[in-house]
């Protein structure tokens, strides 16, 4: 795992100060890899490329980077791939002169190009250049769990795993993206290929661009899920192959030089993950966990201690208080360069301080696992609420709208008001992770001229996007459902730029890997084509998961009510939150020239009255305000 800078020229040449530059990038990503630095300039071939490294496969010097082979093509890889050696194996006609993943990536890509990506399993994104056709090729792995960033200016593509290397460069200014900031105001993340910064991008999961001389020359999405029609497979059949797809995920996830341990919450995902890697191994492993002081509500170490004891794991918790949140709170925008206003990062961020304390710089997770098989309750609300909601849409134009109306009147700021808003606009009802601001009060907020210079967005399109490629699906496997649609949502838009930035930043930040064995692909194509009447059997959500995972987890854990992974932020911090609004709210208004005063003191003062419908907006305007304030 690591951070990867570059400079390419495309119509000039390179810079002039720009072994400095590259080395500006490189400090700015120290925290992605403390163990080695290394930077390589070819100035006829207008490239420039930066590197740091945290050593998880190959820790000799051997496994450097930039990595050159001996056709003068060059890599820097972010990442791990985990069937390496099985690629290795195949490779007769390389000498191979390191034991890292690297070196066969690099391999397999100088004699087969863009279509290698498809051999490779693994958690990646790197910058090959290709010496003969003097080609760049940068490349983000199919999940989007490593990220990459760049931007196209003065004739220089210039790249990075994260967007603070590429404000060091001259060239790159911190400027807002107005139709990224109005639909983070709904979504709280942002859907690629959007940052927050104008002229920044991300690569979206599964892509690759080539660049050249004349600048793009290709830019393809290169994996999508494939779906399988299993409608006449058994319910055990079914499980079975979900427990080998797993249990073999897990095992990849145990490639590594180092000790590999796991984030425990003694909930059905994490707990699997560690009965797994227990199976794999007789050796040590650390779980991590951790809890808040005097608020059960929010702690579930009482389970994680019951699934270390049961699979014999060297166990380590943190407390985290009051004080310790205050404290974090104003640091939380920190590792976000590109926003994520979700408050569950203060618990990764504690979790992962304390595992490389520790000693522990690789850890697998249960991320994903919700969002494929359908495992939150709230989504059982959702499918519920679809019949009637098809309905609602396929009335007369004028009785939509007036029953929004009405309902926006009555019930200002309610979810409900916000769905039959939508139902009116014949939208879709699932917007995945949009617990913001709703988008019929979004705008009383936000200034009436700064709302015509986005031409007053609707931030549907972020969903209508990835609907328009699910209603092609649909067409072509007519056995998708709405669960289906919700998890397929979660899947491209929620687990890349919610769960996975999130866990990259978090982990990064305190040097430490993060490995997700839901997310494989093979799990991918096999979680979203399962049946929908299997993902929710009997109001049990998950509900072929857990029937998978019986023969290796008791049903207490199997079947407990699913508590998340949640913070007491407006029990502990509501008042240190609400006090740096009402500080910074004047200047803050002014300084963007975006937001209406008047429109979020209303907000503020909702809050302050405990409306529960405005507690998301606490956080969100806080840390909207913090972040500005950071990087803006």
């Amino acid at each position: 795992m690591c951070g990867i800078n570059g400079i390419f020229s495309i119509e000039q040449s390179l810079p002039v100060a720009i072994d400095d530059l590259i080395r500006n990038m490189n400090n700015a990503l120290t925290h992605r890899g403390p163990d080695d630095e290394g930077v390589f300039i070819d100035h006829q071939a207008g490239l420039a490329l930066g590197h740091r490294r945290l050593s998880i496969i190959d820790l000799s010097p051997s496994g450097h980077q930039p990595m050159e082979d001996s056709s003068k093509n060059k890599i820097v890889f972010n990442g791990e791939i985990y069937n390496y050696r099985e690629i290795k194996n195949k490779i007769n006609s390389h000498d191979f002169k390191t034991t890292s993943d690297t070196e066969v990536l690099m391999s397999l890509l100088a004699t087969k190009g863009v279509s290698a990506l498809d051999e490779l399993n693994g958690m990646f994104a790197f910058a090959f250049y290709n010496q003969s056709a003097r080609e760049l090729l940068l490349v983000r792995d199919r999940a989007g769990k490593k990220p990459l960033y760049y931007n196209l200016s003065n004739g220089l593509l210039s790249f990075s795993s994260e967007i603070k290397a590429l404000l060091t460069l001259p060239w790159i200014k911190a400027e807002s993206d107005n139709q990224a900031l109005y639909h983070f105001l709904t979504f709280n993340q942002l859907d690629t290929p959007m940052t927050m910064f104008r002229n920044i991008y991300k690569l979206a999961p599964a892509e690759f661009i080539n660049f050249n001389s004349q600048g793009i020359k290709e830019k393809k999405i290169w994996w999508e899920p494939h779906y399988t029609d299993l409608s006449n497979m058994s319910e055990s059949n079914l499980a079975d192959n979900i427990f080998d797809i797993l249990r073999k995920s897990v095992n990849y996830r145990m490639v590594a030089d180092v000790a590999v341990g796991a984030f425990l919450s003694g909930g059905v995902d994490s707990s699997a993950v560690v009965a797994l890697m227990r199976q794999q191994t007789s050796g040590t492993i650390k779980t991590y966990s951790v809890g808040f002081d005097e608020q059960p509500a929010y702690d579930e170490r009482i389970h994680a201690e019951k699934v270390s004891r049961l699979f014999n794991t060297e166990h380590t918790e943190k407390i985290v208080s009051r004080n310790d949140i205050e404290n974090f709170l104003p640091q939380v925008v920190e590792s976000f360069d590109e926003p994520l206003a979700d408050a569950t990062c203060i618990p990764i961020w504690f979790i992962s301080k304390l595992a490389r304390e520790n000693g522990t710089i690789v850890v697998q997770t249960g991320d994903g696992a919700d969002e494929l098989f359908a495992g939150y309750r709230n989504w059982q609300n959702y499918n519920k609420v679809y019949p009637y909601y098809h309905s609602f849409t396929n009335l007369p134009t004028f009785l939509r709208n007036g029953i929004s109306k009405a309902s926006a009147f009555l019930i200002e700021e309610s979810p409900i008001a916000e769905l039959l808003n939508r139902g009116a606009k014949r939208q879709e009802l699932f917007w995945g992770g949009a617990k913001a601001f709703k988008e019929n009060t979004k705008k009383d907020f936000l200034q009436k001229h700064w709302l015509r210079q986005i031409d007053d967005q609707d931030s549907y399109t972020v969903v209508n996007r990835h609907r328009l490629k699910f209603d092609v699906l649909q067409k072509k496997y007519p056995w998708l459902k709405d669960i289906d649609w919700m998890c397929y949502l979660g899947f491209h838009f929620q687990v890349p730029n919610k769960y996975l930035h999130r866990m990259d930043r978090l982990g990064m930040a305190n040097s430490i890997e993060i490995r997700s064995p839901f997310l494989d692909y093979n799990m991918v194509n096999l979680a979203l084509s399962v049946p929908s009447k299997f993902k929710i059997k009997n109001g049990e959500p998950k509900y072929i998961l857990k029937k998978s995972l019986e023969k290796i987890l008791p049903a207490e854990i199997l079947y407990r009510k699913k508590m998340g992974f949640c913070v007491p932020l407006q029990e502990w911090a509501g008042d240190l939150m609400t006090c740096f609004i009402e500080e910074n709210m004047h200047e803050f208004c002014s300084n963007t020239g975006i937001f209406n005063e008047s429109g979020l003191k209303h907000h503020l003062k909702e809050i302050k009255r405990g409306n529960k419908n405005y507690t998301n907006n606490l956080w969100t305007v806080y840390y909207l305000m913090a972040w500005f304030k950071r990087w803006m």
